[in-house]
């Protein structure tokens, strides 16, 4: 009898003195079991070649050197620019800029293993765009869909990019140029661009949004190259620019130049702003000081509200880098978010060429650019953009002048606006449709020994350069410090994903330990070390924990033991509701 009470009572010591407690806030202590040893088998994917980890749950934004033949398969991203991404009966399509004598296309079940098809478009003899295809654009448009293309060799005087459309049966070809009478009555023959009415003034990288029964154009229009005295160099804000434009088709083939409407200026935050007060997307300084240049515009309707994603500055540089800006209607006026600290930047790597912040990030995902969005049948929205394939400079010969596709996620706060957790070079969740779990820790009530516990599941990690942006994440003092996540009813988890903090000097390297419950736990998870930089931490890395068989619980409890002050940015339960 003795030994079973002193048996009890020790267990109830290591309850209260395991419970990792804030001496400041008793209330706080939350209770679990202590292991001494894991009961159930995990994959804690720290080992820093990501061997073992499982692509059904996860991916991961790396890339090697591309396969080409058409009908390999390869389990990771190819390289490629200017992608865009389409969902079609079960696939997902890649089209991009690669092979510029043609558009090539990869199909994947997954996001993950993808196939190279059959080319999807090939110019003709006698087609105005001989090569140098760039940035294209796929829209279903009535039963047909259509493939807005960019050339830059084109066959007629000046030899200035324009902007071409092709015409297929099915999403990934073959695609053959349109040819045929358009809405104003023009005759478009194979050597006449089909958007031809701003020839010799360069133009590129067209998207088109269908809005209702009506549909837009949103493109790319080098001013520098326009006529002096030409209606569009009187209407453009910088004479020695790359700027957003805009017009309203009059059918998919068609363009109706009066409505033509300038949106962005590179360094304006509105179009009629008198001066440049957004300094990152004039930082590439090519062709002479403050020549600007905005790309690759890309336009969702979401809300009621027209959102505009553009790439700024020069594609070869790490600056290149993904903004956006906001209207109420499709011709704007647009407005880009402009609080000082770069809140309108979405994706990619502040700082000039050889600045101390732009050096942190070699190594890393620079050069993120030119974006395309697709939502995906189980609601969440993704940006396919394209990051430098040497991740430690830029090259004048292949591989390292490559570019590669690159996923996230991208968010939208309660006012609407775009947000991304990227660009993200560490493992990721798999979207709900691809992997059958999604994250479930909204269903629960969250209890932390330390402060601000509602960043641990607002869906959103700092950035570790926005330095005067609120650090939204749960700081705990040194010492042994627990987090309880409390279901209403018992749920299927198969992993959890724990995101570190942004902050050098506040991230962890290990956790003690998380309980399930009925005797179901896993001892001393370890962070990936790839994450980790010098004096720098890869944004939106996480511990990502494997569960090798679902566990059902209704409660968990994450205990961490730091010798000095710590933080954790976010926390995701993978699983599924009962």
């Amino acid at each position: 009898m003795k030994k079973i009470l002193g048996l009890l009572l020790s267990l109830l010591f290591v309850l209260t003195v395991c419970s990792a407690c804030n001496p400041n806030s008793p209330a706080e202590r939350i209770e679990y079991v202590k292991y001494e040893q894991s009961t159930i088998n995990f994959n804690d994917n720290h080992d820093l070649n990501l061997s073992s980890y499982s692509d059904s749950l996860y991916y991961i934004n790396e890339w090697k050197q591309g396969y080409a033949a058409v009908g390999q398969s390869g389990d990771f991203f190819p390289d490629m620019a200017d992608p865009i991404v389409i969902f079609d009966q079960g696939y997902y399509y890649a089209f991009g800029t690669r092979d510029t004598r043609v558009y090539q296309c990869f199909r994947s079940p997954n996001l993950t293993t993808w196939t190279r098809l059959n080319d999807a478009f090939v110019p003709e003899s006698g087609s105005w765009s001989r090569s140098g295809l760039y940035a294209p654009d796929i829209q279903k448009i009535g039963d047909k869909w259509y493939l807005y293309y960019t050339a830059t060799d084109t066959a007629f005087e000046g030899n200035r990019c324009q902007m071409g459309v092709a015409i297929s049966d099915n999403v990934y070809g073959p695609y053959k140029q349109f040819v045929g009478v358009n809405a104003n009555g023009e005759d478009i023959t194979l050597d006449t661009p089909s958007f031809y009415g701003m020839r010799g003034h360069q133009v590129l990288d067209a998207n088109v949004l269908q809005d209702g029964d009506k549909l837009y154009m949103y493109f790319s229009y080098d001013t520098k190259t326009g006529t002096a005295g030409s209606k569009f160099m009187e209407m453009s804000k910088d004479k020695y620019a790359a700027e957003i434009w805009a017009v309203e088709l009059k059918d998919p083939v068609t363009w109706n130049l009066d409505t033509i409407t300038p949106l962005c200026s590179p360094g304006y935050e509105r179009y009629d702003s008198p001066t440049r007060t957004i300094s990152w997307e004039v930082q590439s300084k090519v062709e002479g000081p403050g020549y600007g240049i905005l790309e690759g515009p890309f336009v969702i309707k979401r809300d009621g509200k027209y959102i505009l994603t553009y790439s700024a500055n020069l594609y070869t540089h790490d600056c290149y880098a993904i903004g956006y800006a906001v209207s109420d209607r499709p011709l704007g006026p647009f407005v880009k978010p402009n609080d000082g600290y770069m809140s309108n930047m979405l994706l990619g790597v502040p700082g000039e060429q050889g600045t101390y912040i732009a050096n942190r990030y070699k190594g890393f995902t620079k050069g993120t650019g030119h974006a395309g969005i697709f939502q995906l049948s189980s609601g969440e929205y993704m940006f396919a953009y394209h990051a430098h394939f040497n991740r430690e400079a830029w090259g004048d010969t292949a591989p390292d002048n490559w570019r590669a596709l690159a996923l996230d996620y991208i968010y939208f706060d309660g006012d609407g606006m775009p947000y991304t957790n990227g660009p993200t070079y560490s493992l990721q969740s798999k979207p709900t449709c691809l992997s059958g779990y999604s994250d479930i820790i909204h269903n629960a009530k969250i209890r932390a020994e330390g402060e601000y516990a509602e960043y641990l599941y607002d869906n959103y990690t700092n950035r570790a350069y926005k330095t005067a942006e609120v650090a939204r994440e749960a700081n705990f003092q040194a010492g042994t410090r627990s987090i309880e996540i409390k279901f209403g009813a018992p749920v299927t988890v198969k992993a959890i994903n724990i995101f570190n903090s942004y902050d050098f000097e506040r991230y962890i390297d290990s956790i003690d330990q998380i309980d399930f419950g009925n005797g179901f736990g896993i001892v001393n998870a370890q962070f990936n070390r790839r994450y980790v930089k010098e004096d720098f931490i890869f944004p939106h890395s996480a511990f990502n924990i494997e569960l090798t068989n679902e566990v059902v619980t209704d409660r968990i409890v994450i205990t961490v033991t730091c010798d000095r002050d710590f933080s954790l940015g976010e926390i995701e339960v993978i699983g599924k509701t009962n």
